[in-house]
């Protein structure tokens, strides 16, 4: 298996008052091994958005120019108050981007780094009403993208908004989907998604349906109910190697084992999403949804 790494060179960046069509950079507030995103001034409509730039020169037989717009089109499509909204797009002789919806509210991955230095320890912990809450957001949203025939293949903590004041959690980022549930015939030697959060099967870059998000998504949630992801720190590819091949030791131990006080409706919850076997898992996100313990 031919393992996708991240590419260590700094991707070029734009400066603020660069224009990609009617909207104006003002800052960088992101970036990546392909591109950054910026915040812009959208003429016209006199709005901030969020504005997301990939550099054509770091694109390739995978992630093509037109894959991205096709992509970004099809997220455009996708209406609901858990997913971040995608106003348009655009490309020009060195880049191409999409402007999205710009949300007040850190990630959950900073949210959940806040948390832990709150001044008062009792406060350092998330509730499980709160993990309940989230859970319930966040399986609204993918259920449907799903019905969309949209994955999203990148669920992580940093792929998760909070936008604190409404009290929402919103899914960004759908630049990895994958539409219709088809997958590229280059995807078969390139692994795409976050190895902390990747699936056993998208590990193996076998085709994927919804349960891989499913996966993911137990991930995020264990990691909410235990203040960590209970895996051995290990490099990248080790990670890969040890989700795809389904050792059941790719965790630590199961939450209970980490977090004796766990309500056990939730470490069985849990516990299934985690499944090492697709099969294993709910068979779509309305189900694990409708399956959630009580806080």
């Amino acid at each position: 298996m031919n393992e996708r790494m991240p590419m260590t060179a700094p991707t070029r960046l734009l400066e603020s008052g660069d224009r990609l069509g009617n909207y104006t950079i003002l800052k960088v507030i992101g970036k990546g091994s392909m591109g950054a995103v910026y915040t812009a001034w959208q003429e016209g409509l006199s709005r901030q958005v969020a504005l997301k730039v990939l550099m054509k020169d770091r694109f390739d037989q995978l992630v093509t120019a037109e894959r991205f717009l096709l992509e970004a089109e099809t997220a455009a499509n996708l209406s609901h108050p858990n997913i971040v909204t995608v106003f348009g797009q655009g490309e020009r002789t060195d880049c191409i981007w999409f402007a999205m919806q710009f949300i007040e509210g850190p990630s959950l991955s900073e949210w959940l780094r806040r948390r832990g230095r709150h001044p008062i320890p009792s406060r350092r912990r998330i509730q499980i009403s709160e993990i309940r809450d989230l859970a319930r957001q966040l399986l609204e949203a993918l259920d449907h993208a799903h019905q969309q025939g949209v994955i999203h293949r990148d669920i992580k903590p940093e792929n998760i908004l909070w936008a604190g004041n409404t009290g929402r959690a919103i899914v960004t980022d759908f630049g990895l989907s994958s539409v219709n549930y088809v997958t590229h015939e280059a995807e078969k030697h390139f692994i795409l998604g976050s190895p902390l959060y990747v699936s056993p099967e998208q590990a193996r870059g076998d085709a994927l349906d919804g349960r891989a998000d499913l996966f993911s998504l137990g991930c995020v949630l264990t990691e909410l109910a235990l203040g960590f992801l209970p895996v051995r720190v290990e490099r990248p590819e080790k990670i890969f190697r040890t989700r795809a091949s389904e050792d059941p030791a790719m965790f630590t131990g199961t939450p209970r084992d980490h977090q004796p006080d766990l309500p056990e409706e939730w470490d069985k919850y849990l516990r299934r999403a985690l499944s090492p076997n697709k099969n294993a898992r709910w068979p779509d996100a309305r189900t694990m949804l409708s399956a959630l313990p009580p806080a």
